[in-house]
C-alpha cells in the first residue's frame, strides 16, 4: 500500500476501517491534478479490499477541502474546455459512486466543503462536521457553472440547493443539519472519535447486508417502483440466503456476537 500513500492523499487502513485524508492543508485540500489521481486509485483499493469494511474520509489542517484548485482551471485554453475535463462529473471523476463503491464512507467535515469539496462530501454516505464547518459553491462568484448543479436538490431542499447555485451563498454546519445535509455537529477535537464511532458500528454489521442496503439506495434513487422491486429482489434474496445470514440469526438466537465471514 505504500505506492497509494502519496503526498497529497493520506491513505492507511486499521482493522476493518480505511482513513482517507486530504492532504494539500496550506491550500485547503484544493484538488489538483495530483490529487485526482491519487483519490482515483485510493477508491479503487478500497472498493476490492475485502478485509476493510468502511472508510473514513477527512481533510488535513484546517479545512476539508475548498474545492478544485483554480490554477489547475487555468489551465485550460480559452475556448478549449471540454466535459470530459471536469473532476466531478468528467471521464474520471474523483467521487466514490463513480467507482460503484458499495462500502460506507464517513465524512468527517470541517472548516471548508466548497465547491468540489461539497460533491465529495455529498458522495458520502454519514456526513460528520464541525461547528465552524461551511458549505458553499464558489462557482458562479468565478464565472463557472457548478456542474452538478442538477443534482444538488436531491441532497437538500430545492430553495437552499437554488440559494447555494445562483447566489453562491455559504451554510454553516447549524443550518446544514436542521436541512439534513449532515447527521452531527461536533466539536473539532471530537470529529475524528465520533467517526470512529460510527465506524465501528458499522463494522460490527453484516457486511454484506450493508454493502447491498448502499447498493439498493443508490440505484434505485432514479428507478420506477416496478424496476426497484426487481432489483431489489435479484441482490437481497443472495444475501438473505449467504451464509452470514444464517451466523446472524443463529447468533442472535444463541444470545452471542455474530461472527462475519462476507459470505
Amino acid at each position: 500500500m505504500a505506492a497509494l500513500n502519496t503526498e497529497v492523499v493520506i491513505y492507511e487502513k486499521k482493522d476493518k476501517i480505511a482513513y482517507i485524508k486530504l492532504n494539500r492543508p496550506d491550500k485547503m485540500n484544493a484538488i489538483n491534478k495530483k490529487v485526482a489521481e491519487a483519490i482515483r486509485e485510493i477508491w479503487t483499493d478500497f472498493r476490492d479490499d475485502d478485509n476493510i469494511y468502511v472508510a473514513i474520509f477527512s481533510g488535513a489542517g484546517k479545512s476539508f477541502c475548498a474545492g478544485a484548485d483554480v490554477k489547475d482551471l487555468g489551465e485550460v485554453e480559452k475556448g478549449r474546455y471540454k466535459m470530459s475535463q471536469s473532476i466531478t462529473l468528467g471521464d474520471r471523476p474523483i467521487g466514490p459512486n463513480a467507482l460503484s463503491i458499495k462500502k460506507p464512507i464517513i465524512g468527517a467535515l470541517k472548516g471548508n466543503i466548497l465547491g468540489a469539496g461539497l460533491w465529495l462530501a455529498l458522495e458520502c454516505d454519514i456526513r460528520i462536521a464541525t461547528e465552524d464547518a461551511v458549505f458553499g459553491l464558489p462557482e458562479p462568484k468565478i464565472g463557472i457553472p457548478t456542474v452538478f448543479a442538477g443534482f444538488l436538490a436531491r441532497y437538500m431542499p430545492q430553495a437552499v440547493a437554488n440559494e447555494l447555485l445562483l447566489a453562491g451563498t455559504n451554510i454553516n454546519a447549524k443550518r446544514a443539519y436542521e436541512i439534513g445535509l449532515i447527521n452531527k455537529v461536533v466539536s473539532r477535537e471530537r470529529l475524528m472519535q465520533e467517526a470512529e464511532s460510527i465506524a465501528n458500528t458499522l463494522c460490527n454489521n453484516a457486511p454484506l447486508a450493508v454493502r447491498t442496503m448502499k447498493q439498493l439506495i443508490r440505484q434505485c434513487w432514479d428507478m420506477d417502483f416496478g424496476s426497484a422491486r426487481a432489483f431489489t429482489e435479484s441482490v437481497v434474496v443472495p444475501v438473505n440466503n449467504s451464509e452470514d445470514a444464517e451466523e446472524g440469526k443463529k447468533a442472535y438466537l444463541e444470545k452471542r456476537k455474530p461472527i462475519w465471514r462476507g459470505r
